[in-house]
């Protein structure tokens, strides 16, 4: 899926090195921009770095295909495509919500991502 959207700007600071892919800390701005510098820091240097081969593997039995399903799109994200987020979304036939967000709309807007959670439990 990866391939079929314009590739984002974190692609430009990232090592593949010992089976992992690793964000430079130049990448943070692309992964977290929108979180102060400080939690920025924080962020890159807990992350744990994905295994190289990622987008390779399918997830046989996949929830989504039998059951509801909640989806935000972070319209701001420079790691994953926001084209591409939408596309999972539709394809999943999740209800969607936008948010003007980086990669870590968890951290960044943490209300906004509560709300959704709370919509997605009292809907089932």
């Amino acid at each position: 899926m990866q391939d079929k959207f314009p590739v984002t700007d974190v692609f430009s600071h990232i090592e593949a090195a010992d089976g992992r892919i690793w964000m430079l800390p130049s990448g943070t701005a692309c992964f977290a921009g929108d979180l102060p510098e400080e939690e920025q820091k924080l962020v890159w240097a807990t992350h744990f770095p994905p295994v190289a081969d990622l987008f390779g593997h399918n997830a046989p039995g996949t929830a989504w295909r039998s059951k509801p399903s909640w989806y935000i799109v972070a319209s701001n994200d420079r790691t994953v495509n926001p084209e591409l987020e939408r596309f999972a979304a539709k394809r999943m036939g999740a209800t969607t919500f936008e948010v003007a967000s980086s990669h870590v709309v968890m951290l960044s807007q943490p209300g906004f991502v509560l709300d959704v959670i709370r919509a997605a439990a009292s809907a089932v």
